[in-house]
């Protein structure tokens, strides 16, 4: 299964690629939400082959969660692949320049089932389909919005 969704940014490519794909934020957030992860091989600075392990809990259950970056070819694709129980999600973010500051951000999520428990969720996920899209749509416009005014107040604009 897949999810995509795509939004223009008034922001410069380098800029909009150092926000989306900055698996650091990503790795607090969950944390935030009470993940229990941390970074497995080492790297203090994020790069290809960055990992991370632990749990979290969904759907009521405490599940093992596995990240990797598994592509980061700066400043135009980056790609994460995460691990959730019996189920396998390739994130990747492709950035592409509409002009000295805008960006166009394409975010593109495989979905795939390794275990019949999984196989279940995913035909729930199919079923909701248009409100989970919904959700993604309107958590990239937040974080786009988010980063357009971050880029304006160092630019002195805001």
């Amino acid at each position: 299964m897949i999810f995509e969704t795509k939004e223009d940014v008034d922001v410069p490519r380098d800029f909009a690629f150092s926000r989306f794909a900055d698996f650091t934020r990503y790795e607090a957030s969950a944390r935030q939400y009470g993940a229990d992860i941390r970074r497995v091989n080492g790297f203090t600075e994020v790069a290809e082959g960055c990992s991370w392990r632990g749990s979290a809990v969904i759907r009521g259950k405490a599940r093992g969660v596995e990240a990797t970056v598994t592509r980061l070819n700066r400043p135009e694709h980056a790609q994460m692949r995460t691990t959730v129980g019996g189920m396998t999600v390739d994130v990747d973010l492709y950035f592409d320049d509409l002009g000295p500051e805008k960006t166009q951000v394409r975010v593109t999520a495989h979905l795939k089932a390794t275990t019949l428990a999984a196989r279940l969720i995913l035909q729930t996920v199919k079923l909701a389909r248009r409100q989970i899209q919904g959700k993604i749509d309107s958590r990239i416009v937040a974080l786009a919005n988010q980063y357009e005014d971050e880029y304006r107040r160092q630019q002195g604009r805001g």
